[in-house]
């Protein structure tokens, strides 16, 4: 009977060690090490991205812990709790929060950022700051598509606006009006040609023509003597400059002619008495003249 009794109590032991080696092993794959001790703290999301159990909580590119649990709060939707473990050897500071960042291929991570050292800590069970930034999806989502439904409106439209270009009867005319342009432009083309070929040359030979008749002048005033030339109108203006200042010397007839004022006055006063005899003459002339025509005179 105690034999029986030991070979059950053996048999229990060994169903609780294989089943506490089981949910041990369990957790272990999860990346929970039930022996090793750690802190749990909590963060509040409104998106998670796909988030799930086990994921990796890095600091400085090193993994300090993992989320432990996710749980939706349906008495305040629109959140949710993230559980996470942290190894115990790490003091969190107060201020301290969780990024939830989305990767471009792999799910999302959580990067924990640590507050300013002022020497507060958190404790094991409060909560951290959430901070989700905005994935590809969201950017695309927010810039990108937009643009790109933009671009397809457009060509759309502009699509729209060939194919009734296209049925419409003046596309026809319009291309037969470039097709007969086109050959006008030709016509001119080769009329131009024809023009070029037959008096282009002349032209150039009436150019160079003139050239050489301009090059004959050019030779012509290089046989001027110029220094010659110069020479005799520095003499000349030398005599101007001579005879112009015998007019303002009053050492000669000229200068003192022109330059003496009491000859002037003179002129003047024979002028004005010639001008008063005149005037006199004019209005007795019996006085100066005496004539009759019958050979005797009366005296006034």
């Amino acid at each position: 009977m105690k034999s029986h009794i030991r070979s059950e109590a053996k048999i229990g032991i060994i169903v609780i060690v294989a089943f506490a080696v089981f949910v041990w092993g369990l957790n272990y794959l999860k990346g929970v090490n039930l022996l090793k001790p750690s802190n749990y703290y909590h963060v509040y999301y409104n998106q998670i991205d796909g988030l799930v159990k086990s994921s990796p909580v890095m600091l400085d590119g090193f993994q300090v812990g993992l989320v432990r649990d996710i749980e939706y709060m349906y008495d305040h939707p629109g959140r949710i709790r993230v559980s996470l473990s942290l190894n115990s050897k790490l003091n969190v500071p107060a201020g301290s929060s969780a990024v939830l960042k989305s990767g471009l291929l792999g799910g999302p991570t959580l990067e924990l950022k640590l507050g300013e050292q002022t020497g507060k800590f958190l404790e094991s069970g409060d909560s951290l700051i959430a901070i989700r930034e905005p994935g590809l999806m969201d950017e695309l989502t927010g810039g990108l598509l937009q643009d790109i439904d933009l671009l397809v409106l457009r060509t759309d439209s502009l699509v729209s606006g060939v194919e009734t270009l296209v049925g419409d009867g003046n596309l026809k005319s319009t291309l037969n009006s470039l097709q007969k342009t086109s050959h006008e432009l030709e016509q001119v083309s080769g009329k131009l040609n024809q023009t070029m070929d037959n008096e282009i040359p002349a032209i150039l030979g009436n150019i160079n023509t003139a050239s050489a008749e301009l090059s004959g002048i050019g030779k012509k005033l290089n046989q001027i003597d110029f220094e010659g030339t110069v020479g005799i109108l520095d003499r000349t203006l030398d005599e101007v400059e001579n005879i112009t200042l015998k007019l303002n010397s009053p050492d000669n007839s000229m200068g003192l002619l022109l330059n003496d004022k009491s000859l002037y006055i003179n002129l003047s006063n024979t002028a004005s008495s010639a001008n008063d005899f005149l005037l006199d003459l004019r209005k007795s002339p019996k006085r100066y003249v005496h004539f009759s025509i019958f050979g005797n005179s009366k005296k006034d």
